[in-house]
């Protein structure tokens, strides 16, 4: 979802880069964290983790409110996706409240048969708990986009196929299937045409 339907990095930077600030600690650089669940990142720092995950998350919402932007290919690529019958589901780090209030919020939550959160998994990425599970729903041969390197590492645990999208990661393993600029490039790839 993030990284990859919508552009939120800037919130949860700004909303990490506030947590550090309020509790005095130094935490890691946001591209170390990216896709990982809050409850994870905080562990290391405190026992309050559920108060600090809290106050991470609401302040993650007051900036996705206002500064969250659906990127401009989203739109023509799920339609195009939606339309040949390729079935859709989004795997988040993020809290079912946070998800649901972005895809929303987006205009795009019809799209996804499932919505699979912090909430449905012990462990976030890089473990590969929330892709298996996401595979299972599928039924289906999965195809993962990912941003993060946390993501990616999880999705080819899994074992998923997966794809890099706008970050220009990769990673060493049989399940990796490239590194795309764009949806576009990811969805043509995928035998769609985008229209």
């Amino acid at each position: 979802m993030d990284g990859i339907l919508l552009d939120t990095s800037r919130c949860h930077a700004r909303a990490y880069a506030d947590l550090w600030q309020r509790y005095r600690v130094e935490g890691p650089e946001y591209s170390l964290i990216a896709g990982r669940p809050t409850r994870e990142v905080v562990e290391p720092y405190t026992r309050d983790v559920a108060e600090w995950v809290a106050f991470k998350q609401e302040r993650a919402r007051e900036y996705l409110r206002s500064d969250a932007v659906r990127f401009s290919d989203v739109q023509p690529c799920l339609e195009a996706i939606h339309a040949i019958g390729y079935g859709m589901g989004v795997a988040t780090g993020a809290s079912r409240r946070t998800a649901e209030m972005l895809l929303d919020g987006a205009g795009i939550a019809g799209f996804f048969r499932f919505v699979l959160t912090a909430e449905d998994v012990s462990r976030g990425k890089p473990h590969p708990e929330i892709y298996r599970r996401a595979a299972e729903l599928a039924g289906m041969e999965t195809v993962v986009a990912e941003d993060s390197a946390a993501g990616l590492q999880a999705a080819a645990c899994a074992p998923t196929l997966v794809a890099s999208i706008r970050s220009g990661l990769t990673i060493e393993s049989p399940y990796f299937v490239g590194s795309f600029p764009t949806l576009v490039e990811f969805t043509e790839a995928l035998g769609v045409e985008v229209g």
